[in-house]
């Protein structure tokens, strides 16, 4: 569920969907900063093992104050450092050159060209560290217990393939390692074939980056312990954030999300997560038995949802009676929602809320059926009891019937 919590500065909610950290200056004010390259590069307590530079920060938070703040570039390939994280992390330089075919086995060898069947790589990590923008990676079946970040590589002038070949291949976390595929800040990648499985924390993350599809992948038994603590995750299948021009679709996504629920919280995963994304399709999806929801479009703009079928999500959250929805869209604008299925969730199968009071305007839902579920619809902090006007939400030929509590259920505020 879109979750919130208070921070040491103890000013106010902040997003448990944002990769970006938040820290307290010395006299308790509040600064925003982006950490995210550093935070997924290396184990930022490590100072001593670490390079040193000075990074200028404009601080504004109650008032404006100038702050030189010592940050840490660390070295990546510093095996010694005490990243807890398990993740191979690659630097690309993004540029043009061999459009080259490479290939991954498990009897390969990192020391081969990899590109033949008989002259593969040994791991998809090494594939990646090797392949241009415009080229693919062809990975044989078995199974690759890998963890792997992907840092600013890509073009947006050509994608980067990476797929099974003859066979879906195996990304196994072992229920050790923290994230099967996670790419920041990189850009055009269209990804297929795949099984990725038994990560702590995401099978496959995605953020701040453009252009990417993800498409006949099988995500499942992902985010069940979370060890990425400071990264304010709840344990994802797929988690994209902060991000443009993405498509999601015919993928199997299942049995994701913290497992026991975290208590006395109960923080929920998600099967399909976007959040303030723009340009989105997700479509022709199953998702089905996370701890969670089954699809969540939160902050995001220029959505389309068609197509999907979410069933068996465990959506109780239990605290004040907080649900997490088979789809749950909340904020943004001008999101889609048409010809979808949404049954037998343990909650509602269609959530819809403006939790932050943004007056979203644009949602269209069309010719979905959502019945067998605790409730068919439910629709929250719009200022009425009533369907909100059609500038916000437009409907037609959806079927709210059959739902054990409630088939619509609308509150102004909640």
């Amino acid at each position: 569920m879109p979750g919130y919590y208070n921070d040491k500065c103890s000013i106010g909610p902040f997003p448990f969907h944002s990769l970006a950290s938040y820290f307290c200056t010395p006299n308790g004010r509040f600064s925003k900063i982006d950490l995210t390259y550093f935070r997924n590069f290396c184990n930022l307590n490590n100072f001593n093992k670490f390079k040193q530079m000075k990074i200028k920060i404009l601080l504004v938070a109650f008032g404006m104050i100038n702050l030189v703040f010592t940050q840490t570039a660390c070295d990546k390939n510093d095996d010694s450092s005490d990243d807890k994280s398990g993740i191979s992390w690659i630097v690309c330089s993004g540029a043009e050159g061999n459009k080259a075919v490479y290939y991954v086995s498990n009897s390969g060898d990192d020391d081969n060209d990899g590109l033949s069947e008989s002259s593969a790589f040994k791991t998809i990590a090494k594939a990646l560290s090797t392949v241009n923008p415009g080229g693919t990676i062809k990975i044989i079946p078995g199974v690759y217990n890998e963890s792997i970040g992907i840092q600013s590589c890509g073009s947006l002038s050509s994608a980067i393939t990476i797929e099974g070949y003859n066979g879906v291949p195996v990304l196994d976390g072992e229920n050790k390692k923290t994230i099967g595929l996670f790419f920041n800040k990189s850009n055009n990648y269209i990804i297929r074939n795949l099984k990725i499985i038994n990560y702590t924390d995401i099978g496959i993350g995605f953020s701040t980056g453009s252009n990417l599809v993800l498409t006949n992948l099988e995500i499942a038994e992902n985010g069940h312990a979370v060890q990425l603590k400071d990264w304010e995750l709840e344990g994802y299948g797929i988690n994209i954030d902060y991000s443009d021009n993405i498509r999601v679709s015919d993928c199997e996504v299942y049995r994701n999300g913290p497992e026991p629920q975290i208590v006395p919280d109960y923080i929920m995963g998600t099967g399909i997560s976007s959040y303030s994304n723009t340009n989105i399709i997700i479509s022709n999806n199953i998702s089905y038995d996370n701890i969670g929801g089954g699809i969540l479009v939160e902050d995001s703009y220029e959505v389309i949802v068609e197509g999907n079928e979410v069933y068996g999500n465990d959506l109780d959250a239990t605290v004040d009676e907080w649900w997490d929805g088979g789809l749950w869209v909340d904020g943004g604008a001008n999101v889609i929602v048409r010809n979808n299925n949404f049954h037998d969730n343990k909650g509602p199968g269609i959530e819809i809320s403006d939790e932050d009071k943004q007056n979203p305007t644009g949602y269209e839902l069309s010719n979905n059926v959502s019945t067998g579920n605790y409730f068919g619809i439910f629709i929250w902090n719009f200022g009425t009891n009533d369907w909100p006007d059609e500038s916000i939400i437009k409907k037609s030929g959806n079927n709210f019937t059959g739902n054990s509590r409630q088939d619509v259920w609308i509150v102004d505020w909640y």
